[in-house]
């Protein structure tokens, strides 16, 4: 594939702020998103690699992937579709891993706070 080329494309608005027509493309470098406002054509670009994190939150109404970056700026973007995806690959190009961000153990163990609500549940049931 070709780096011109996006993973990812989506329809696109940013709050606070109209964009008609607006898109986010997803590269393995970069995020472009781009569209119109009322003084003209709007374009943004993010580097990938000044991205230290990523939250997706499965709202469409609101912003759905915030972008910290890590100079302290947050990116609000609400994507019309894909969030989730988008979601994934940038956890993958930054080498972060998902579980990471649940709070579910690496090694698949149950924690022991979580194992002793797990016995209680047990009890409750007998």
């Amino acid at each position: 594939m070709a780096s011109s080329d996006p993973l990812y494309s989506h329809r696109c608005t940013l709050p606070h702020r109209t964009l008609w027509f607006g898109r986010a493309s997803l590269y393995e470098d970069r995020i472009r998103i781009q569209g119109w406002t009322w003084r003209g054509q709007y374009q943004k670009e993010v580097a990938v690699a000044d991205i230290d994190e990523v939250d997706w939150r499965p709202r469409p109404e609101r912003p759905n992937l915030l972008l910290h970056l890590e100079d302290g700026r947050t990116v609000p973007i609400r994507l019309r579709k894909g969030a989730g995806l988008w979601n994934a690959k940038l956890h993958d190009l930054l080498g972060q891993s998902l579980l990471e961000d649940r709070g579910i153990p690496k090694n698949g163990q149950a924690e022991e706070g979580d194992q002793q609500a797990k016995d209680d549940e047990d009890q409750a049931a007998a």
